[in-house]
C-alpha cells in the first residue's frame, strides 16, 4: 500500500495485536505480504454498521480498537445476540456459507478495523501455509465460541452467567495486554441481557449484588474487579482454570 501509514494505520509488524490476529507465527516477509492487501479506513462512529444481514460477502475484517456486536432478528422480530468482539478478534466469516453477510455488525464505539478482502486473502493463504493455517483456527475459534455459549445458557443460573460473562471479558483484555481488573467496555447491559438469555432487570439485580458483595462494579461504562477470586468463584471457575472466550 502506498498511503503513509499513522499510528492509527500501522503496518501489520507494528501492530501490537499481531499475536491475537492472523500474523501469529508469520515471517517478517509473510507479514508484509499480507500488510499488502490490508485496506484501512476511515473509524466507524458509534452505532455505525461495519456490514449487514444479506450484504454480499467481500470482506472479513480484523478490530484493531473499540468493540462490535454481531446480531441478527428472529422471525417474530425479536433482536438475538450473537456476540461482542474486541480488538485482535476477527468478524465477518459468516457471510462464507451463503456468501451474503448472515448477521449485522455494528460499532458500540468508535472502532477501527484492518479489512481483508477475502479473495485476496484465500489465494495468498494457499501461498503462505502459515496463514492458512491461522485461518483455519480463527474459522474453528468461531465453532467452539458457539458451543461455549449455548452451554452457558444450558448448564448456568443468572448469578453465574454475568459472572462468567465478566470474567471471559477480563481474561479477553488481559491477553491483549491491558488491564484487566478496571476496563472500559460499551456494551450495554440490555444487549448483555439479551446474549446471556436473562431480562435487564435481572442483570441490573445481579450487578447491584455483585457490587454490594465487593466483587465488581459495572456503572456506565466502566467495570472494576473488586475481587477476581469471588467473581470466578461465583462464575463457577476455580483456580488455574483458563475461563475460554465466549464471542
Amino acid at each position: 500500500m502506498n498511503e503513509v501509514k499513522s499510528a492509527f494505520n500501522a503496518s501489520c509488524l507494528n501492530c501490537g495485536l499481531q499475536k491475537i490476529c492472523f500474523p501469529t507465527g508469520l515471517l517478517k516477509a509473510d507479514i508484509d505480504r499480507l500488510d499488502d492487501i490490508v485496506e484501512r479506513k476511515s473509524p466507524l462512529k458509534k452505532n455505525q454498521h461495519l456490514y449487514e444481514t444479506g450484504q454480499k460477502f467481500n470482506a472479513i475484517f480484523a478490530i484493531r480498537a473499540g468493540a462490535v456486536k454481531l446480531y441478527s432478528y428472529s422471525d417474530s422480530g425479536e433482536e438475538i445476540v450473537h456476540g461482542f468482539y474486541l480488538p485482535g478478534d476477527v468478524v465477518g466469516f459468516d457471510g462464507l456459507i451463503e456468501n451474503t453477510y448472515l448477521y449485522n455488525a455494528v460499532a458500540l464505539d468508535s472502532t477501527s478495523v484492518c479489512t481483508l478482502p477475502y479473495d485476496q486473502l484465500s489465494d495468498l493463504s494457499l501461498k503462505i501455509p502459515n496463514l492458512n493455517k491461522q485461518i483455519m483456527s480463527v474459522m474453528s475459534k468461531k465453532l467452539q465460541d458457539g458451543q461455549l455459549h449455548s452451554e452457558l445458557l444450558i448448564k448456568r443460573n443468572a448469578d453465574q452467567r454475568v459472572a462468567q460473562f465478566i470474567w471471559n471479558m477480563a481474561e479477553r483484555y488481559k491477553n491483549r495486554g491491558y488491564a484487566y481488573d478496571e476496563f472500559r467496555l460499551s456494551i450495554l447491559h440490555r444487549d448483555v441481557a439479551l446474549y446471556l438469555g436473562l431480562t435487564p432487570e435481572t442483570v441490573s439485580r445481579i450487578l447491584a449484588k455483585f457490587n454490594s458483595d465487593g466483587i465488581v462494579s459495572w456503572k456506565k461504562k466502566e467495570v472494576i474487579i473488586y475481587s477476581e477470586n469471588k467473581l470466578k468463584a461465583v462464575a463457577g471457575i476455580s483456580n488455574g482454570e483458563v475461563c475460554k472466550e465466549v464471542g
